[in-house]
């Protein structure tokens, strides 16, 4: 019988329960404590059977919950198991896929072979920044894009515009976009790789009058979305809403979309819950355990 092990954050905790309800799988109990120089420890059940599922999102600090996945994988291979599955449904690092700068990392490639080295043999993760850096994972690895799910449990504006706040988001509006049936278009960003400031530019998109969802992958600092908010209002928008896979809401993002006149953010579950009335947010366990399932994991 498959068994599902949750991390030690309640995020991870909320989303193994319905991830093993999704399954009928067994939900098993990990032992944590943190010892008095701040150093993780974990012990698991010896009487394990492949496949095990860790579900450990990787929510802030993000050091100590990558530590704590790798900890969780040498245990289970140390009681002899082999199909040991990561099921990470936020990624950290994964905006790093690239040297932007001389003298950078390429942090989600050093995360992900971390993980591979430390026992994973599969990976499912949902939506991240860019998909084809699971290829840095020397396993079976799976990105899940939830927004048709999101949109199918929330309350969207009729007939709305879908947008990206970049064009490196398109696929995202597309995707969304196809499944509702409705217009997509994309906005022009453009970030200072020293300081991170973010300027949208003027695009000519009709949105006067129109109820307008913005699609990207995470809210961080809220920055990006709030400065789209802003150009979408000065161009004769209705209402705004906002639908990402991750809520970080770090930095005082809450201020900064109410702001800028945001109606709602939808968010996955994947983070723990922030932003009050303003996100709301849906739990992603029986998606995961769909492609779970779908993929011949479990």
């Amino acid at each position: 019988m498959p068994a599902v092990i949750a991390g030690s954050d309640a995020t991870s905790k909320l989303i193994a329960s319905s991830l093993s309800g999704a399954l009928k799988a067994r939900l098993v109990e990990a032992v944590y404590k943190v010892f008095p120089d701040g150093e993780l420890y974990v012990r698991v059940p010896d009487d394990l059977q492949d496949p095990v599922m860790v579900v450990k999102t990787m929510s802030p600090p993000q050091d100590s919950s990558i530590v704590e996945s790798m900890l969780l994988a040498d245990a289970l291979a140390g009681i002899g198991l082999e199909d040991i599955i990561l099921v990470a449904p936020y990624l950290a690092y994964s905006r790093q896929d690239r040297r932007f700068l001389r003298g950078e990392p390429v942090s989600v490639s050093v995360v992900l072979k971390a993980f591979r080295a430390s026992g994973y043999r599969r990976l499912i993760t949902v939506e991240m920044h860019k998909p084809e850096s699971l290829k840095y994972f020397e396993g079976d690895a799976v990105n899940v894009s939830p927004y048709r799910y999101m949109a199918d449990r929330v309350e969207l504006p009729e007939s709305p515009l879908i947008l990206a706040p970049d064009r490196g988001a398109l696929r995202r509006a597309m995707d969304l976009a196809s499944h509702l049936g409705v217009d997509y278009d994309y906005l022009v960003k453009e970030r200072d790789r020293v300081t991170g400031e973010v300027k949208i530019k003027p695009r000519d998109i009709d949105a006067r009058g129109m109820d307008v969802v913005i699609v990207d992958d995470i809210i961080s600092t809220g920055g990006t979305i709030a400065e789209a908010t802003r150009e979408l209002k000065r161009i004769g928008a209705r209402r705004i809403y906002v639908m990402v896979a991750h809520a970080l809401m770090a930095g005082g993002a809450v201020e900064k979309l109410r702001g800028a006149g945001v109606e709602r953010v939808y968010a996955t579950n994947s983070l723990p819950p922030r932003g009050g009335e303003l996100v709301r947010q849906v739990d992603i366990g029986p998606l995961l355990g769909r492609v779970l399932r779908d993929e011949g994991w479990c």
